[in-house]
């Protein structure tokens, strides 16, 4: 039941034609304004979202899932303080032993996250989810 004044300032507001009932159509502003004007600018919550690959959850999940499995077995043949070795990513420092839950907490983070910040480059996810892991376990 809340009536809000129509302003010609507000983006949804325009282009605004007050018209009594005893005013004139204005016809020819009506057309310049449907058919002769440019459009405004995109807002932030009308454009498009980049595509991202098909696959992308699909290989998000089977990346994290590889590095987290490379990690769990690493532990089981490394000492504190090697460096464990993850395929087509940089090697992360044993500093302690983590469990499984922890890394897969982790990992379910970095999924949220990479879902609401989608990549082109599914290649470098193995590398993002390295950084990322390194940056949770050294708090």
């Amino acid at each position: 039941m809340r009536y809000e004044q129509p302003n010609s300032q507000n983006r949804w507001d325009s282009p605004l034609f007050i018209v009594h009932p005893e005013d004139e159509l204005p016809l020819e502003q009506i057309d310049a304004a449907l058919w002769k004007s440019k459009a405004p600018p995109p807002n932030a919550s009308t454009v498009a979202q980049p595509l991202q690959p098909t696959n992308f959850l699909y290989e998000l999940d089977r990346v994290t899932n590889e590095i987290v499995k490379h990690i769990v077995s690493g532990q089981r043949t490394s000492v504190l303080g090697e460096s464990i070795k993850i395929p087509q990513a940089d090697d992360i420092q044993l500093v302690r032993n983590f469990t499984l839950a922890e890394l897969n907490k982790i990992r379910r983070q970095f999924i949220t996250y990479m879902k609401m910040n989608p990549i082109g480059d599914i290649n470098k996810l193995p590398n993002m989810f390295v950084t990322y892991l390194r940056n949770s376990l050294s708090q």
